[in-house]
C-alpha cells in the first residue's frame, strides 16, 4: 500500500477493499472450513455406516444358524440390502440367502438372490464368485444357455478352472461329452488347487471314451 500517501489513506482503501471484497473471502474461508470440517464428518459417518453393515451382517449369520424356518433370516437379509446395498455385507447375506435357498429345494429364490448379488452388488470381488454359483444353480434348473452365458461373463484367470469345470458339467448334462472332457481337462490344467482333485479326475475317467464317439442332444 505504499502508493497511499497517509495512513489514513490506507486505511480507508483498506475498508474500501475489504467492503468490496469481505464477502466473498468470508464465504471462501467458509467453504473451506466446511469442506474440512465435511470431509472429518463425511469420513466419521462412513465408518458408522460401514460398523451397522457389519453389524447387519453378523445378526444375518446368526439367524442362519438359529433360525429353523428362516423366516426371520430372510427378513434379516432383506432389510440389509436395503438399509447397506451399497456394502460388500449385502452381496455376502445374498450369498448367505442363496445357499439356504438351495438346501431348501428352492432354486427360483436362490437365483434371486445371486442375480441380486451380480446386478447390484457394490463389492467387484464377490461379483465372480456370485456368478459361478448361480452358474450351478441355472444348470440344476435345467437353463443350460443361460449358466454358459454367465460363465462367460466371469473373466478372471483365477477362477478359469472353476468356469471350465462348471461349462464340463453343463456340457455333460446336454449330452455333448467330448466339449464336456475338453473343458474338464482345461479345469485341470488351470493350475488351481481346486481344480485338481481326485472328483475332478473322476470326471475326467468316465469320459475317457474318444471323441469320434460324441454324442450330440
Amino acid at each position: 500500500m505504499a502508493e497511499y500517501e497517509t495512513e489514513e489513506q490506507q486505511v480507508e482503501a483498506l475498508k474500501k477493499w475489504w467492503a468490496d471484497n469481505g464477502r466473498a473471502v468470508l464465504l471462501g474461508i467458509g467453504l473451506g472450513l466446511a469442506l474440512i470440517f465435511g470431509y472429518r464428518a463425511w469420513q466419521s459417518y462412513k465408518v458408522s455406516v460401514a460398523q451397522d453393515a457389519s453389524s447387519a451382517y453378523t445378526n444375518v449369520l446368526e439367524s442362519l444358524e438359529k433360525d429353523d424356518d428362516g423366516a426371520q433370516f430372510l427378513e434379516l437379509v432383506s432389510d440389509i440390502r436395503k438399509d447397506h446395498g451399497g456394502s460388500p455385507y449385502a452381496a455376502m447375506a445374498s450369498l448367505a440367502e442363496a445357499r439356504f435357498q438351495v438346501e431348501n429345494n428352492q432354486l427360483a429364490e436362490a437365483e434371486t438372490a445371486l442375480r441380486w448379488a451380480v446386478d447390484k452388488g457394490s463389492f467387484r470381488e464377490i461379483v465372480p464368485v456370485a456368478r459361478l454359483r448361480l452358474a450351478r444353480v441355472l444348470k440344476a434348473q435345467d437353463k443350460h444357455k443361460d449358466a454358459l452365458k454367465i460363465l462367460d461373463s466371469v473373466k478372471a484367470a483365477a477362477f478359469a478352472g472353476h468356469v471350465d469345470e462348471i461349462r464340463g458339467d453343463i456340457y455333460l448334462d446336454l449330452g455333448e461329452t467330448s466339449q464336456a472332457a475338453s473343458a474338464y481337462r482345461r479345469a485341470q490344467s488351470s493350475g488351481s488347487p481346486t481344480n485338481s482333485g481326485p472328483d475332478l479326475q473322476m470326471k475326467i475317467d468316465d469320459l475317457a471314451a474318444p471323441d469320434s464317439n460324441d454324442e450330440k442332444s
